[in-house]
């Protein structure tokens, strides 16, 4: 993202906000907050937060069957501008992401949409949203990568779900009080398929790229918090971070959810054959006396039709377990520790038919086979997950498909991450 381009949307944030103070509809103007960015209050006509999100990583990899790697990336560099216009039922988001490669399906727009809540009441929400936005599939994938208990998502919710794409997605929620049960919903059709670890031989995937036909990818998901309220209010399930940090209550909070996504794709070759995919996904999360407990499953089934049919079954899951120790004194430093246990198993199909499901995960590579992976990390949450450091051990044993040699893996990573 070019420094013009910033430049530009701020010129813009602040002549609309001087715009709207003149009319007299300025409410409580500019706010400032360490690690919640820049907040402006025009009243019912105007708002909108200004955010950025550093994180940086050192990974050093031993690979068995290749060179190790010892590398410093900076994972993530996000500017948000997000916020309603006209009414407080009229909502936007705009954010970039300035290490993406700018490349066709990964270019500098990470989000960006608009939303118009149609109804909306004290306990009630139901809003159509449009643009480029998260696919809403999977548990992990959909928080907020600024809540992250790892340094990196599970490689099983990278492969499974974990992408953007653009469309249009109706979503309601319905949370009456913080102690009684609440649901949320999503029901959305876009142009790429949901999930972020498809092989090259597939055509639509990328979080900007277009549909190649008359035939659209869907979703469904939904969560059920049976023991109260555990996103917080109308919230989306977008911006849960992980971890238990309630301080006025310990008591176990839940949630259970459900999710269907229908992949309509192409393969690349010529001529490029349909690709029919259901994917399921199963998942829950628990909070208790500071204990995080947080579970997936995915099952999925690409059915390639024509001179070459084929048909894969990939599955995987993963469990993790967190724990959030107290504060000491007055000091706003605490320490978490974490566990987390999952499993991939792809499906070789056909040779050379392009369905090929890869995970894209680091050590895995294009590896098919079962792979098995854990992970142990220890957080320094300085001042929350606005500002920490993550020392992360994974482990990986990978049995491939076809009979080769099995392959063990050490990945060791450190990430800090700053909100501004």
């Amino acid at each position: 993202m070019s420094k013009s381009t910033l430049s530009c949307l701020l010129a813009v944030a602040v002549s609309t906000s001087l715009a709207l103070a003149q009319d007299g509809q300025a409410a409580g103007g500019w706010s400032a907050k360490p690690g919640s960015g820049l907040k402006y209050d025009g009243g019912d006509a105007f708002g909108m937060e200004i955010k950025n999100r550093l994180q940086v990583h050192w990974t050093y990899a031993n690979i068995e069957d290749a060179a190790d790697t010892n590398t410093f990336n900076v994972r993530r560099l996000r500017t948000t501008f997000a916020g309603h216009v006209f009414k407080k039922n009229i909502l936007y988001q705009i954010m970039f992401d300035a290490v993406d490669s700018g490349a066709t399906g990964d270019g500098n727009i990470k989000q960006g949409w608009a939303q118009w809540n149609f109804v909306e009441s004290d306990s009630a929400k139901i809003g159509l949203r449009a643009g480029q936005a998260k696919t809403m599939f999977g548990l992990e994938s959909t928080m907020t990568s600024a809540g992250l208990w790892f340094v990196e998502r599970s490689s099983t919710s990278r492969a499974f779900a974990d992408s953007f794409s653009r469309g249009a997605w109706l979503n309601g929620a319905y949370a009456s009080d913080s102690n009684k049960p609440a649901l949320r919903w999503v029901l959305g059709a876009m142009n790429t398929d949901a999930a972020a670890g498809l092989g090259a031989g597939y055509v639509d995937r990328g979080e900007e790229t277009a549909n190649s036909d008359n035939e659209l990818s869907y979703v469904f998901a939904a969560n059920f918090d049976p023991l109260g309220d555990f996103f917080g209010g109308k919230q989306t399930v977008e911006s849960q971070r992980q971890g238990d940090w309630r301080t006025e209550e310990t008591g176990l909070r839940g949630t259970l959810g459900v999710g269907v996504a229908l992949g309509n794709g192409k393969n690349t070759a010529t001529p490029a054959e349909d690709i029919e995919s259901t994917s399921l996904n199963l998942n829950t999360a628990w909070n208790v006396a500071r204990f995080s407990i947080m579970g997936e499953y995915f099952m999925r089934t690409d059915d390639q039709q024509g001179a070459t049919a084929d048909k894969e079954k990939p599955s995987g899951w993963y469990t993790s377990l967190g724990y959030l120790l107290p504060k000491s004194g007055d000091s706003a430093m605490q320490w978490g520790l974490g566990v987390r246990v999952g499993m991939i198993e792809t499906d070789e199909g056909a040779t050379g038919s392009g369905v090929d499901f890869l995970t894209g995960a680091q050590g895995i590579g294009s590896t098919l086979g079962d792979v098995t992976e854990a992970s142990f990390v220890l957080n320094a949450f300085y001042h929350g997950h606005q500002c920490k450091t993550q020392v992360e051990y994974t482990f990986q044993d990978i049995d491939p498909d076809g009979g080769g040699s099995s392959q063990t893996n050490h990945i060791l990573r450190i990430g800090f991450q700053i909100e501004i």
